[in-house]
């Protein structure tokens, strides 16, 4: 079951990426706005969902507890390991590609994780406030969450529409084999004088939701795999929601991004990742803001480890931030996020 929800994932982020990218061409939308904010939001459904979950319907300070620590762990794994894994894409596709580093538009990067950074500085500042000023706190929450409606605005509103060469859309060709002779090759597409390759817009939408559909189903069998495995060999539950269930939990955002940098369409890959820190650090974090406590205490070794959590997320952002210029993020700033993550590993280690 564990192998089998991970080639669901996989194969349900090829379908998704291909699907996502053909929608912003039907609708003419930017670069930022397809990897930033479509393919970021379907990404996060499974990460949203889980801490929710566990918040509402897991009974005591455990669901407490793992609801907390996927809302904090999800950031910190898309700031650390997700970045690794595209600093390793980089260095894999390197001859395919013919470059180390990631050739991106640097302005829309840089946008994401002012906001990023904003928004989840925010965040760790409400966790050291006093119990007493939860008004305080469910106020920052609702403010997080329009924050993010601004995000989206202004992403919709800025960037170039990308103009890049695309696969043909999957549900298409798989209707074209389904269907036998001449109606076969229009089935599924749309009359074009000028003999250009256009699938049906409600192809492309039913691609896509069932792409989401296979991520989300992936993803909850994955988790629920590794949590029985972590019942087996005895490992706290802050632990596994910190380090275990992010993991499985950010595979989408992973594995899109693997592939975009295959493909060379570097901005949608790492836009999809900082697309999705902004997305985790207003959305999950006003969910935590409003349902739960949202106290670190330091003295406390396991929320100390939260407090860390917190701090290494921010600062991978920083390091990203001044990194990345107007068309180029070099591999190892990408792969700095893999040791920031083992560094933190080896705390968790220590005080476990």
């Amino acid at each position: 079951m564990f192998f089998l929800s991970f080639i669901i994932i996989l194969a349900s982020c090829e379908l998704f990426t291909n699907g996502v990218e053909w929608v912003g061409r039907r609708f003419n939308l930017s670069e930022g706005c397809v990897g930033s904010v479509l393919a970021a939001i379907g990404t996060a459904l499974p990460e949203t969902i889980i801490p929710l979950i566990a918040i509402l319907f897991v009974a005591g300070e455990a669901g407490t507890e793992l609801g907390t620590g996927a809302i904090l762990g999800a950031p910190f794994m898309l700031a650390t390991l997700a970045l690794f894994v595209c600093g390793l894409s980089v260095l894999a596709f390197r001859k395919r590609r013919g470059t180390n580093a990631l050739h991106i538009n640097g302005k829309l990067i840089r946008r994401d994780l002012k906001f990023f950074l904003l928004a989840y500085g925010l965040a760790a500042l409400a966790a050291f406030l006093p119990s007493d000023m939860k008004l305080v706190k469910m106020i920052l929450g609702i403010c997080l969450f329009g924050l993010y409606g601004v995000y989206i605005w202004y992403t919709v509103r800025t960037g170039s529409v990308c103009e890049e060469e695309l696969k043909p859309l999957y549900l298409h060709k798989l209707w074209r084999r389904l269907v036998s002779g001449s109606k076969g090759a229009s089935e599924g597409s749309e009359a074009n004088g000028s003999g250009v390759y256009r699938p049906s817009t409600a192809l492309i939408i039913l691609q896509v939701f069932i792409s989401l559909g296979g991520i989300i189903l992936g993803a909850n069998v994955f988790v629920e795999q590794i949590e029985a495995l972590s019942t087996e060999i005895a490992v706290p539950v802050i632990i596994m929601a910190l380090l275990i269930t992010p993991i499985a939990t950010e595979l989408p955002e992973k594995f899109n991004s693997v592939l975009w940098i295959r493909e060379r369409k570097d901005t949608y890959a790492i836009g999809n990742i900082t697309g999705a820190m902004v997305f985790q650090s207003c959305i999950p974090v006003t969910i935590g803001l409003l349902l739960t406590p949202w106290i670190i205490d330091l003295n406390n070794p396991v929320e100390a480890l939260e407090a860390m959590a917190l701090g290494i997320a921010l600062l991978s952002g920083v390091i990203l931030y001044w990194r990345s210029s107007e068309t180029e993020l070099s591999m190892a700033s990408l792969m700095l996020g893999g040791l920031l993550y083992v560094v933190f590993f080896i705390m968790v280690l220590l005080n476990v």
